[in-house]
């Protein structure tokens, strides 16, 4: 039973990241020992993994089967009905999930056993892991985010003369890339964008570029830079500066009163951004590192040595705390990328 489960959690795994506000889930249905659906939830508004996976094996086939899902299948109307009711209406006898959904009032599990099916909560680690992100980011109605920083030895980004390029092997670029892929919107800073002059695109086959989001409290901002004009999709600057206008087409300017990480990260929420990924100078980064509405943090380390007076030590703060009082994560996953050091971290 739990390699069906084990499979439905890989395919939830495989489109995590291009959901939107929704979580990533997969779903395999069985019958008399064969797989005959299988399913994935692709893009927020489109079909849910389960109904996927009837769809692929057919209204007839399904009846008196099991359906295997990574997350309790949903009770509510939203943009697509019930999927509860639809595994009541196709007669699968059985569903099994590995993941309850914490965040609806109504549980699926419940409308499915009223219904005469029989439903088995079977608790999945890799799923938990898998959804916990989702169910705090639905909880505060912000989105996930994950901070990822390259840095040297001696947690430089750039040098005191504003050199960064390139301070990581190409190696790690290739694995940025496909971190960008993985969400819907990347946070940069207007002096990022006066020093580096990034396109923060994916330069993968098939990659899906993300929405490019630039915060700039004062609004000065260089409109010949190249992300204005290279036709990579639309862009959000924002600032505090009412007056400021843009002059290119594929950008939205968002005035707010008070330009900090809670506020931008509800407005980008609202606009139905689920994940986001901040690549940007130590001003920015130390501002999201230093809230705890950040859930990741990735860090590239090069087996180099900056020195320096650290002007571009990636995390910065006006007070010094005590020991006790610091920012804590939790190391999730270290790796080798060529001669640099990848480390995935969670906030406790």
């Amino acid at each position: 039973m739990n390699n069906y489960l084990d499979k439905a959690i890989s395919l939830a795994q495989m489109v995590e990241g291009q959901t939107g506000l929704n979580p990533p889930v997969g779903a395999v249905i069985v019958k008399n020992g064969r797989i005959i659906g299988m399913g994935a939830h692709l893009k927020q508004g489109e079909r849910h993994a389960e109904i996927q996976a009837i769809d692929m094996a057919g209204p007839e086939q399904v009846v008196g089967a099991t359906i295997y899902v990574s997350l309790e299948p949903c009770s509510h109307f939203g943009k697509t009905p019930p999927c509860a009711k639809r595994i009541i209406d196709t007669g699968i006898s059985h569903v099994v999930y590995a993941a309850r959904d914490i965040t609806l009032p109504a549980t699926g599990h419940q409308m499915m056993e009223r219904a005469g099916v029989k439903v088995t909560y079977r608790p999945h680690p890799v799923a938990e892991q898998l959804y916990a992100s989702f169910f705090k980011s639905k909880q505060l109605e912000r989105p996930i985010v994950t901070v990822k920083v390259s840095a040297s030895l001696d947690g430089k980004q750039a040098t005191d003369h504003f050199e960064s390029q390139w301070i990581t092997n190409p190696s790690v670029k290739e694995d940025v890339f496909k971190l960008r892929h993985e969400h819907d919107a990347i946070i940069t800073g207007s002096g990022t964008l006066k020093y580096d002059n990034p396109s923060l695109t994916v330069r993968l086959e098939e990659g899906r570029h993300p929405v490019r989001v630039i915060l700039t409290r004062s609004g000065q901002i260089d409109w010949k830079s190249n992300m204005f004009h290279d036709g990579y999709g639309p862009i959000i600057i924002y600032t505090e500066n009412h007056s400021l206008q843009s002059t290119c087409s594929n950008v939205e300017v968002v005035c707010l009163d008070n330009c900090n990480v809670d506020s931008v990260l509800k407005d980008l929420y609202l606009k139905g951004f689920g994940r986001v990924l901040v690549e940007a100078g130590p001003k920015v980064t130390s501002q999201f590192l230093s809230s705890k509405l950040i859930t990741h943090f990735i860090l590239y380390l090069a087996p180099k040595l900056i020195g320096g007076q650290g002007l571009n030590q990636f995390y910065q703060t006006e007070s010094v705390f005590k020991l006790s009082d610091t920012h804590q994560f939790e190391i999730v996953e270290t790796s080798l990328i060529d001669t640099n050091v990848k480390i995935l971290m969670k906030r406790k």
